[in-house]
């Protein structure tokens, strides 16, 4: 009989404490990201952080993949003459208007293993010359990320950027 107790203070224990030790997902399937920081590095040059959440890991393109769209886009807002922000069309003389992105193939973050949840930082260098069109003193960008699954982020738009 004693060893009955022993035995059913064991699985009574167990049923408590096993739950302690199995990871909970607190992250949603969908990516969730926030702005960090913007560094200009003069007119030719920027890194621009963006931290991310995402519950199932599935952040960035598979290396194998050459025809999924970039995953991580920054659409080039300058604020206006009448101090209002809006996105900028590089061909204003068509009918036909083509804002400006800057857009990023995000490498594969996957985690091995079965826990895939991730919370990290990407830093997105944009290097092209200008990236900032003549003539505009303040911009912006507004940032998304989509992850393999095709779930989009919510919108986050960095500080005011005065250009160098």
């Amino acid at each position: 009989m004693k060893d009955f107790r022993y035995i059913l203070l064991i699985a009574v224990a167990g049923i408590f404490f096993l739950p302690a030790c199995v990871k909970e997902n607190p992250f949603p399937p969908e990516p969730v990201i926030t702005f960090s920081e913007y560094i200009s590095h003069g007119q030719d040059s920027a890194d621009c952080l963006v931290a991310f959440k995402d519950g199932d890991g599935d952040i960035g393109i598979l290396s194998a993949d050459t025809s999924s769209p970039n995953d991580l886009k920054m659409k080039y807002l300058y604020k206006d003459i009448d101090g209002v922000f809006k996105p900028f069309d590089a061909i204003d003389t068509t009918a036909v208007m083509d804002t400006l992105f800057y857009s990023y193939r995000v490498p594969n973050l996957t985690p091995d293993g079965q826990y895939k949840a991730l919370d990290g930082e990407i830093r997105a260098k944009l290097r092209a010359a200008p990236i900032y069109y003549p003539g505009h003193h303040t911009v912006k960008f507004e940032i998304t990320l989509r992850d393999r699954a095709g779930h989009v982020s919510n919108k986050v738009t960095t500080n005011e950027i005065v250009v160098p």
